[in-house]
């Protein structure tokens, strides 16, 4: 996984990059280049989590804590990394429709692996809210703005642009999606991460089309905010909740 991204950076792959290619197809979905900077955070914890790991299988002292660690995974985290790293080929080959089905596995193996572990519904150590939580957070946060992304880039590959006030609409649409999905991980699963990412990509789809500077673009700059907005409230209710039980 670590090594298709190197090579999409370096060589790139294909010749372009992962952002030429994304500007083949543009959205009104796609944020901020800045925005994708992330993805060096969630590669460092997911290295991280990697690092821990295998300090419990060498250690040898925990075997339970292992045992449980490796059942939660099994399969699911080869699975999510064989489909990053064959999306990265399938985009830059702009094998569009194969590559919004890689991240669709990728998605649904990351959300097997939240439910597994039980991300932020059991407590845990703080070892294990590093290694473990953030990482896996921080990941499925990610990835479910990407697939949002990929979407609108298939749309935008079959040929259905329609006029600008349906993509309008469309990106509209998708915003509220994140938001709904962001205040549903808030209040089911106590995940704060995961909302922050998706204020985080909100955030930089809010500094694009104000770039952007179109007219008829303020209502998603306006779904923007207010997502960002809800996503808050939906904290710290969160927090105050949490505080009185």
């Amino acid at each position: 996984m670590l090594g298709a991204n190197m090579l999409a950076v370096l060589l790139p792959i294909n010749g372009k990059t992962t952002a030429e290619i994304s500007d083949e197809y543009p959205t009104l979905f796609t944020p901020a280049n800045f925005t994708f900077s992330i993805w060096g955070l969630i590669y460092l914890t997911l290295l991280g989590f990697i690092v821990y790991q295998l300090r419990l299988a060498f250690a040898g002292k925990q075997p339970e804590k292992l045992n449980k660690l490796m059942s939660g995974i099994k399969d699911w985290f080869l699975v999510s990394a064989v489909a990053n790293a064959c999306w990265l080929f399938a985009w830059h080959y702009q094998l569009i429709p194969v590559s919004m089905a890689l991240m669709l596995i990728l998605l649904v193996s990351l959300i097997i692996i939240h439910l597994n572990l039980q991300i932020n519904i059991v407590k845990t150590s703080i070892t294990e809210q590093v290694f473990i939580q953030l990482p896996f957070s921080l990941y499925l946060g990610w990835i479910v703005i990407a697939a949002l992304a990929n979407a609108a880039a298939l749309l935008v590959f079959a040929g259905w642009e329609g006029e600008h006030h349906a993509q309008v609409i469309t990106t509209t649409a998708f915003i509220g999606i994140g938001t709904l999905a962001s205040i549903l991980m808030i209040l089911l699963r106590n995940n704060i991460i995961y909302a922050l990412v998706s204020v985080w990509a909100f955030y930089g789809i809010l500094i694009k089309r104000k770039a952007a500077d179109v007219m008829d673009e303020s209502s998603i700059i306006h779904a923007c905010v207010i997502g960002i907005g809800l996503i808050a409230i939906t904290i710290s209710w969160q927090f105050y909740r949490k505080q009185k039980s």
